[in-house]
C-alpha cells in the first residue's frame, strides 16, 4: 500500500507525493479494496488513471480507457492478476470523454455488468 507522504504544490495536496508514477497496468493499493491503475495512451495526454474497487464477489471499475488493443491487453492482465478472476459488476464513467468511456461497452458486455 502507498505510504502517506503528503506534499503541497500550487494549492493542491498530493497525499502520496508528486513523484508517484505507477507503471502502466500496475495496480497500486490506495486503501483496503481500492486500487489505482494507470493506462497508457498514444497521444500528448499519455495516460489515464482508473480505479478498481473491490465490491463483494466482484469489482466496480471507475473509467475504462480508450478503445485500444493495448488497453484491452492491460485489462486482460488485470483480470488474471489483481482482479483474481472476479467479475466486473459495475462500470462507472466519470464523464463522456473517449478515454473515460472507450471500453465501457466491451467491459459491460463481457461481464454482463
Amino acid at each position: 500500500m502507498l505510504q502517506d507522504t503528503p506534499q503541497l504544490y500550487k494549492g493542491l495536496t498530493y497525499p502520496w507525493g508528486r513523484e508517484i508514477n505507477p507503471a502502466p497496468g500496475q495496480a497500486e493499493k490506495i486503501a483496503e479494496g481500492v486500487y489505482w491503475v494507470r493506462f497508457s495512451m498514444p497521444m500528448s495526454l499519455d495516460h489515464i488513471n482508473l480505479w478498481l474497487l473491490e465490491d463483494g464477489d466482484g469489482w466496480t471499475v471507475v473509467d475504462t480507457c480508450l478503445s485500444l488493443s493495448s488497453a484491452r491487453e492491460t485489462w486482460e492482465q488485470l483480470f488474471g492478476t489483481i482482479m483474481a478472476g472476479k467479475p466486473i459488476t459495475r462500470v462507472i464513467c466519470t464523464h463522456l470523454h473517449p478515454d473515460h468511456v472507450g471500453l465501457a461497452g466491451w467491459l459491460t458486455e463481457r461481464f454482463g455488468a
